[in-house]
């Protein structure tokens, strides 16, 4: 054999045993690569379902799933595919995370960044949708109540009015308004990092109402055609936005806008109501009832007298004159008069009648025969007089310009009532429209020459009987 055939067949041997054995050859395993979730940072609220993030990874096949550190409370990776899922249970929570994708070659990683935050404040109510509030007064407090997630800022807009604040704790609404006029809608949000729920509210901010509203007078009486004496009120608190008067006041007569005084003159007599006057801005209002009369002013009244009695036997008795008189500001006068009636009450168990008759002037009617007609009656406490002065022509008339008695009433003393009194004893005469003595609805008339019947004002008296022993 040649030495270059030696050589070829070693060659071929060394050939042989490498490729020998007959056993099988396992490829090497390749790592995993280019971990991918499709967002970078996670902010979900706690509560909330997370949409699953399920990632992409090239290359190798994964072994293990592995992600550093734990993952919040309530989410979990899938140790299969990597998948993050899972619902949020504790807010507070902010870190970077190590996602690792590995196998027995190597691994490839992805950082997550995920933050939990507290659920949106939800279903914010305060207890009233419109809060009514006074200028100068405090409001009652509106705490409101929200649902849902914690809140972190309360705002509201616009500012509200002056004087009230919003508490940056809880919401609630407080304060004493400073300026009236006010009223607008108000956006209350409460809100944290997650979101936000709204309220709107109604404040209206009313000046403090009018209060003790009360003219110089409760009763004013004037004649038709004659300017009655200006009522100017007076009023407090808060400023008055409108006058208001109910029922209209009779024609003539006007109430002024700006401050209420009632004025002028009135057009018809035979008037007499009760107006109610109203003083009212938005915050509220204040009444006055005033009673206004249009006729002729006469007055009944009586004599000035002081009568006597006796402490021993209480015996005494006290004359009254019944007088009338006709107010200067009535358009006829003085007034030619024809007639009147009248009636008037004492106290029983002080005094009893004795007599009625006409006053001298009276009596000295038709050449001093008296009054054509003349009725008096006495019954219980109440004297009632009627009297017509001539029926004949011509006609006899009287004339009130100055005060004359009319008629007198003689009175005795009931002594059990005076009987060992020592000092005044005070009784006291009301006059009375209506008495049951008569038919009539107007038991106090004034007759004119034109046969006017006028209900006359009335002053009723307290007299002094003193002891004379």
């Amino acid at each position: 054999m040649s030495k270059n055939t030696a050589c070829l067949v070693a060659l071929l041997i060394v050939i042989s045993g490498c490729g020998g054995g007959g056993g099988d050859s396992t490829p090497p395993i390749e790592a995993p690569c280019d971990l991918m979730y499709s967002i970078p940072f996670l902010s979900i609220a706690e509560g909330e379902l997370l949409n699953p993030l399920i990632p992409t990874v090239g290359c190798g096949a994964v072994a293990d799933w592995g992600v550093t550190p734990v993952l919040p409370g309530g989410l979990t990776i899938s140790p299969i595919d990597g998948t993050i899922s899972g619902t949020p249970t504790t807010a507070g929570t902010d870190d970077d995370y190590i996602v690792t994708a590995s196998n027995v070659t190597g691994m490839t990683s992805f950082s997550l960044r995920i933050q939990i935050n507290p659920p949106a404040p939800c279903a914010l109510t305060y207890p009233l949708e419109f809060v009514i509030a006074e200028q100068g007064a405090a409001i009652r407090p509106q705490t409101p109540t929200v649902g849902c997630g914690a809140v972190a800022d309360w705002s509201v807009t616009p500012v509200l009015p002056g004087g009230l604040t919003i508490s940056p704790i809880d919401g609630t609404i407080s304060g004493t308004p400073t300026t009236a006029g006010t009223d607008d809608f108000y956006i209350v949000t409460a809100s944290n990092v997650t979101g936000t729920t709204s309220f709107s509210l109604r404040i209206q901010v009313n000046p403090p109402p009018p209060c003790n509203l009360v003219y110089p007078l409760s009763f004013v009486m004037a004649p038709a055609g004659v300017a009655l004496t200006p009522q100017i009120p007076t009023v407090d608190c808060g400023p008055v936005a409108t006058w208001q008067v109910s029922p209209l006041l009779p024609e003539g007569l006007l109430i002024d806008a700006t401050d209420g005084t009632i004025f002028g003159a009135a057009i018809t007599d035979g008037y007499d109501e009760v107006h109610l006057i109203t003083a009212a801005n938005a915050g509220g209002s204040t009444l006055f009832n005033l009673r206004i009369r249009i006729d002729p002013i006469f007055t009944f009244k009586t004599s000035p007298t002081t009568g006597t009695y006796s402490g021993i036997t209480g015996e005494g008795s006290v004359s009254l004159g019944l007088a009338l008189v006709e107010d200067s500001v009535n358009p006829t006068f003085p007034t030619s008069i024809s007639g009147f009636n009248l009636a008037i009450a004492h106290e029983e168990f002080l005094l009893t009648v004795v007599s009625i008759g006409p006053s001298a002037v009276v009596q000295a009617l038709n050449g001093g025969a008296g009054p054509t007609f003349w009725f008096q009656d006495t019954q219980g406490a109440e004297v009632v007089i009627a009297s017509i002065f001539s029926f004949s022509f011509p006609v006899v008339l009287m004339q009130f310009d100055t005060e004359q008695e009319v008629a007198l009433v003689d009175y005795a003393t009931v002594p059990a009532a005076f009987i060992n009194q020592a000092g005044p004893v005070l009784s006291n005469f009301e006059w009375v429209l209506e008495t049951p003595l008569t038919p009539t609805t107007n038991d106090i008339l004034v007759v004119t020459e034109l046969a006017q019947g006028v209900v006359p004002l009335t002053i009723d008296a307290e007299v002094p009987l003193v002891r004379s022993d």
